[in-house]
């Protein structure tokens, strides 16, 4: 199934995210991305510093697969994780990772715990997540 991303899902990315990319040993390399540079249905571009990047530069050099959740109190908010690969460029005084989607989980706590939401229709994805939740990251 096509990945189209809700609206929630969308401003609740914005708020910023936690990127992880495995070494060729399999060892987690998580780094922070503050700033989102774009979201779209199905890609996200994250717009990270040189620090940022240097956490996960060698892991991707390696493995282009990419899983990210939301920092903070988002991670509570807005239980999930997305995973698809990903293609680093320099622009300008940052790293733009482009993540393109490929699959999507739920993760939070209780039935819905490791439920895979990118198989269902763009619908029913939106309307199971309407039923779910209603609120939306505050505005900074």
């Amino acid at each position: 199934m096509a990945i189209v991303l809700t609206n929630r899902m969308r401003e609740w990315i914005k708020t910023g995210c936690l990127l992880n990319v495995a070494d060729k040993n399999g060892v987690p390399c998580i780094t922070t991305a503050r700033k989102i540079d774009s979201v779209s249905d199905d890609e996200v571009v994250f717009a990270l510093t040189k620090d940022e990047y240097s956490v996960i530069k060698k892991p991707l050099s390696d493995n282009s697969w990419v899983a990210f959740g939301i920092l903070g109190i988002g991670s509570i908010r807005f239980c999930y994780q997305f995973k698809g690969k990903g293609i680093a460029k320099q622009k300008g005084d940052n790293v733009h990772l482009t993540v393109k989607l490929s699959e999507v989980y739920c993760t939070k706590p209780g039935c819905y715990a490791g439920l895979r939401l990118d198989l269902k229709t763009p619908k029913e994805f939106d309307e199971w997540e309407r039923n779910l939740w209603k609120d939306m990251p505050k505005k900074k």
